[in-house]
């Protein structure tokens, strides 16, 4: 049997969704008979960040090529490297790529690839707006505020992007660009990256849950779970069920933290006194998923901007639980075959409905949840056909 030896490479270990998927990666390539696996995070660098580090992560840079002299993979899995990692290290796994014949693949978690702002975000009157696909491979998009930072920021911001584009194109660099979602793929292709494959990220839920039946109850708990931020909509989410004056929700919870939550807990304190509003912080995965299953009823995925590929959909469909889903300027079609999500626009009547059709989802206790597509064997075993590890 042909033994490979693979290095999976990201900016954090403990961060976000894509470092569970990162470190989930990582877990299953290394339960593969014949396969070898070692991590590179920028946690590995003894240099302490800094505004250039983040722009040119020169240790970064130098610790990766030590690492790759002294492991020499022959297959090279990378997640994210634009927020800590920087584009710096594409420069080093390309010249090792070409020295060593070694196959390269990277997920694409974000939009970096085709856009300024990897969220697919510019901000226009102080709001936030989603970018069509359409707009990407035109001229308009140099128009554009891609951050709320200022004109000097986004200036500089969209000078960089294009720089290292121009000395580091990703699509060269990797075999195989792996795309969570199609969307992801669509998105890709419009900018002419086409050596792209779909893949979708596995749940970190370990056991299939039977769907939660609720029957003549007026109020339901609606968990948020997820990252405090503007983007994500949440303060949104508050105001639009306040305007209905909470018909059909018993509370709302919060699982998560981030910028906006001190905002957030002064501009609805009454709520919070009233126990409406209730916020539960960071939880370690296991505790999250056990809180969550006694918690709720449903969950929210209020987002105003665009999500590659919300996993939380499918982790709260294992757990038996739907999702009220926000429809915004792109018709998300991830989950679409879990047949647990229920859409709502930015309309009172709108989320009114939504939650009477929430009702009526609830009560039906036959009701099944197809999750097989996103389960970590189903991940596993087609990740290691497309990185060619069989």
């Amino acid at each position: 049997m042909q033994k490979y030896r693979v290095l999976v490479i990201n900016d954090f270990v403990q961060k976000g969704g894509a470092e569970v998927v990162y470190r989930q990666s990582a877990d299953l390539l290394r339960a593969m008979a014949g396969v070898e696996v070692e991590c590179f995070h920028a946690s590995r660098i003894d240099e302490n960040s800094s505004l250039l580090s983040k722009s040119w992560n020169v240790a970064a840079a130098r610790a990766l090529k030590k690492m790759l002299a002294g492991y020499r993979p022959n297959r090279i899995l990378v997640h994210n490297y634009h927020n800590a990692l920087s584009a710096s290290v594409l420069g080093v796994i390309a010249r090792y790529k070409r020295e060593l014949d070694c196959a390269t693949y990277m997920t694409c978690h974000d939009f970096h690839l085709v856009y300024y702002n990897p969220t697919l975000h510019y901000v226009m009157g102080g709001r936030v707006e989603q970018l069509t696909l359409d707009a990407l491979r035109t001229s308009h998009v140099l128009t554009l505020r891609s951050s709320a930072k200022g004109v000097v920021h986004d200036f500089f911001s969209k000078a960089y992007w294009h720089a290292v584009r121009a000395i580091h194109k990703p699509e060269r660099i990797f075999d195989r660009i792996i795309c969570p979602s199609d969307f992801m793929q669509e998105a890709l292709h419009r900018k002419g990256i086409d050596n792209t494959v779909v893949l979708y990220n596995p749940s970190a839920v370990a056991v299939v849950s039977e769907p939660v039946s609720v029957l003549d109850r007026k109020g339901f708990n609606i968990a948020f779970v997820g990252r405090v931020a503007r983007e994500k909509g949440l303060a949104q989410f508050i105001e639009l069920a306040a305007s209905i004056d909470f018909s059909r929700i018993e509370r709302i919870g919060v699982f998560g933290d981030g910028a906006d939550r001190e905002v957030i807990e002064q501009r609805y304190a009454p709520l919070i006194e009233s126990g409406k509003l209730v916020f539960f912080g960071n939880l370690p995965q296991e505790q999250l998923f056990s809180k969550l299953g006694a918690f709720a009823d449903a969950i929210v995925l209020p987002s105003v901007g665009v999500e590659v590929a919300p996993l939380v959909i499918v982790e709260a469909a294992m757990l038996g639980l739907p999702t009220l889903m926000r429809e915004g300027t792109h018709r998300l079609d991830f989950g679409d075959t879990v047949g647990s999500k229920i859409m709502y626009r930015d309309a009172p009547q709108s989320l009114q409905a939504a939650l009477e059709e929430l009702a009526a989802h609830l009560a039906t206790p036959e009701r099944r949840y197809d999750v097989s597509e996103f389960l970590p064997q189903s991940y596993a075993e087609r990740l290691a056909n497309i990185m060619r590890l069989t």
